[in-house]
């Protein structure tokens, strides 16, 4: 029967483990590396007395460590004798062995190995049924490839691999439903700051013109008021970007969701000049895209350096917790938040600030 071929591979591998484990050393090796070790114990108690007579350490402290010398003199003397497997190994080899030993009565019970697969069919079709996000993905993919021009599937991929940070696919998605729609600023937004989040958050010359695109037919749109802004701050236009950041600000809502966000790209202008001048900028167009990355990846990792010497600055915190989440950095994005947290632990604006971004980059 197939368990028992299974049976006997998985012994295999325990046995595999388990050997380096439990194997005993030659007597001889044994032996030799006690000698050794007696050898130098005995070295070091000549030395101690050789210390004494010169007077560099007291007769307290050399009864001290002539204890301890010719305890461990006497251990090495009865190593050879000793049983070679540790504690420690005894906890590995029940481990190794608790885990199949549990396993295989559950197994026998409810398991079934003449089980077939999920036909793939099957998972395609009932996708939407069972909430599988992964084959609803790839049924909507597959349609689309003979579909193109079908709108509503890529207004079911977009935000599908938005939330699964798919940013490049993201883009396509929303290229997609700007083609296939009327003049939208809601729908031109998406698919710029798709862009941005695809660049790690640079907003260059083209994604600011699709923003200023969106703003013409909607000048309120808080999605597009809020990029313009950061663009002009990143191009370093401070002087147009406070004054954008100032006339959002003031049409913005006390409970609005970006808000704190807001607040704190303000706060960030008013403590330092923009992060990047025209020279930056200018030296980054010319670069591939692996050299940009690291630069920005350089950049992140310099800001992190200088709050681990400041860790006050809540705007910086802010700025690693995006980055980071940006460049698909998620285990550093979320150590970052939540030693942000930590930091401003009472501090119910500064709270409220990384919470929102918690939210917003899907990491609280």
């Amino acid at each position: 029967m197939i368990w028992i071929v299974f049976a006997a591979m998985t012994a295999a591998v325990l046995g595999a483990l388990l050997w380096p484990v439990v194997r005993t050393k030659p007597a001889e090796s044994v032996a030799e590396r006690a000698a050794y070790d007696q050898a130098v114990f005995r070295d070091q108690l000549a030395e101690l007395d050789r210390d004494v007579a010169r007077g560099t350490i007291g007769q307290a402290e050399a009864d001290a460590a002539r204890n301890e010398i010719s305890r461990r003199l006497i251990a090495a003397a009865q190593e050879p004798g000793r049983r070679r497997v540790s504690g420690l190994a005894w906890a590995a080899i029940a481990a190794t062995l608790i885990v199949p030993a549990v396993a295989l009565p559950l197994y026998l019970k409810a398991g079934n190995p003449q089980l077939a697969d999920v036909p793939h069919a099957w998972r395609m079709e009932n996708a939407e049924k069972n909430g599988d996000m992964e084959a609803l993905i790839a049924k909507v993919e597959q349609h689309l490839q003979t579909n193109s021009d079908d709108l509503q599937g890529w207004q079911i991929l977009a935000p599908a691999y938005r939330r699964a940070m798919r940013w490049d696919d993201a883009v396509e998605a929303y290229r997609n439903i700007v083609r296939l729609s009327p003049p939208d600023a809601a729908n031109i937004s998406d698919y710029a700051e798709a862009k941005v989040m695809a660049n790690q958050g640079m907003v260059p010359a083209p994604v600011h013109e699709l923003f200023r695109q969106a703003l013409a037919i909607d000048p309120k749109l808080p999605k597009a008021r809020f990029y313009d802004a950061l663009a002009l701050k990143q191009e370093g236009k401070t002087d147009e970007a406070k004054a954008a950041f100032d006339a959002f600000l003031k049409d913005t809502p006390a409970d609005a969701a970006w808000r704190p966000m807001l607040l704190a790209e303000m706060q960030d202008m008013s403590a330092k000049p923009p992060a990047l001048d025209q020279q930056t900028m200018a030296n980054a167009s010319s670069m591939s895209a692996d050299d940009q990355q690291a630069m920005i990846r350089s950049m992140v990792d310099g800001l992190d350096q200088k709050l681990a010497a400041n860790p006050d600055n809540l705007d910086g915190w802010l700025r690693l917790i995006r980055a980071r989440s940006v460049l698909g950095d998620t285990d550093k994005a979320k150590a970052a938040y939540k030693k942000a947290l930590e930091q401003f632990n009472g501090n119910q604006d500064a709270l409220a600030q990384i919470s929102a971004l918690g939210k917003e980059m899907s990491i609280e």
